[in-house]
This record gives structure tokens, sequence and C-alpha cells, in this order.
């Protein structure tokens, strides 16, 4: 009788063993692989000084629990999946629908910025998505690059000097320039009306280059608030390579 009794816990422990095992697996498996095989990158950043917070949807469903406001910049996070559209919706009751893309085609092992500029008063919203994240870098030793988005609404041509020197000009709100190369080293930049070389709009200084990377600096705000305006013009620099990655 005790060895049946024995034979019974046995095969009823081996029983629960098969059951729960693969379940445990599995686990483990969802646990440690990555978002996504593709490896598509993307940050957004909210440019609109009197927008609602943002909300990020694919295929009609809300990716991300982060709300994108203007004066912040949020890091890189994995895309995993590439289902259309790609849309922005202002967090509103009614929820507004800023921007639909239903055609860009995402490149894996490849990373993206979105930028959301204008006035959501006057109805002058324009979306800028930038495809050359992972552009090339500089041969070792040659420094850094770095690119310019006008970002600020009403702020037409502007120009970016970098210690003294000129480095991209007549850069038009919603445009993105081409990468610059910079030498390694720390930079005071300014920005000025295209064409101009005195009473600078804005200034960053205190910016440190470094070999082998990728930089975008972009300005925000509207041009002539005041330094205590939470919409007040600025300039942003942040890096594109390495990101820093949010899995």
């Amino acid at each position: 009788m005790k060895v049946k009794k024995h034979i019974f816990h046995t095969l009823f422990a081996l029983n629960i063993m098969v059951l729960v095992l693969p379940g445990l697996v599995s686990c483990s498996k969802t646990d440690t692989a990555t978002p996504t095989s593709s490896d598509i990158q993307l940050q957004v950043m909210n440019l609109s000084p009197d927008s609602y917070p943002l909300g990020l949807y694919q295929n009609n469903l809300r990716i991300t629990g982060t709300n994108y406001s203007f004066g912040n910049t949020p890091s890189y996070f994995y895309l995993t999946s590439t289902a259309y559209p790609l849309q922005l919706r202002v967090q509103r009751s009614d929820t507004v629908l800023v921007f639909n893309n239903d055609s860009l085609q995402f490149k894996n092992n490849t990373r993206y910025s979105l930028f959301f500029i204008g006035l959501y008063s006057e109805k002058l919203l324009k979306p800028l998505i930038t495809i050359d994240d992972t552009a090339s870098l500089p041969p070792i030793g040659k420094g850094g690059k770095l690119r310019f988005v006008n970002g600020s609404p009403r702020a037409k041509g502007l120009d970016i000097w970098a210690n003294g020197s000129r480095i991209i000009e007549n850069t038009d709100v919603g445009k993105v320039s081409n990468y610059v190369t910079l030498p390694t080293g720390n930079y005071s930049f300014r920005v000025y009306s295209t064409g101009t070389s005195t009473n600078s709009l804005t200034n960053l200084d205190r910016v440190t280059i470094q070999d082998g990377r990728l930089y975008t600096i972009y300005t925000r705000g509207i041009i002539g608030r005041t330094a205590a305006d939470t919409a007040a013009f600025g300039l942003v620099v942040v890096p594109n390579n390495p990101p820093k990655i949010n899995r």
C-alpha cells in the first residue's frame, strides 16, 4: 500500500512539473528577449510651446506611456512594430490628431527623430522626421558631427556660430541642416538671424564635442520671449550616437 502511494505521489509531482515547466521557460524567454530584432529606435521632441502633451500611436494603438511635453528631451526607445500609421495625438479630452504617417519605411538598425514644430493656437503644426541619426561617423581623431534643427515657431532663417565662426547658415523653421564636422573640444554656440553677427538671439556655452559622435543642436521657443517665460527662445544639444536607450 505504501509503495502504491509513493508511486502515485511521484507521478502526480511529475505531471505538475510537465505543466508548469514550459510556462516558466516561456516567461524566462520573454524577460530576456530584445524588444525587436529590427532595432529601430525613435525619439520624439515636442517643440510646440502651446500644444498639450502629445501621445504616440502606432496602428491606432498607444505606444509608450510617455506624454511628450514642450521643454522635455526624451531619450530614444525601441519600436517593437513597424505597423502603420504612425501618429501623434494631442492628449486632450477630444484627443486631436496632429500627425499621421502611413508611408515612412523604417530601416532596420536605424535611429530616427520626430520633431513636432509650430503653434497649436495658429494651427501651424509641422512634423519633421530625421532619417540620418545613424549617419556615417567622422574618422577617429577628426572630431564629431553636428546638425541643426530650427524648431522655433515664426523663426525664419537662422545661422549657427561656434566659437566665433559661422558653421551653419540660413536654416528656416521646420528645416534640418546637413551635418558639419567639428574638431573635438569645448564650444560656445550662438544663434543669429541669417546674415547678421551682432545681438545673438540666444546662446549655449560649455558644450563638449567628442570624437566620433553625432549631435543635434536645435532651437525651441519663441524669439523675443523673456527668460522667465516658459516659451522662451533657447538652444539645446542632444547626442545621437550613442544614444541613451530605453528598453
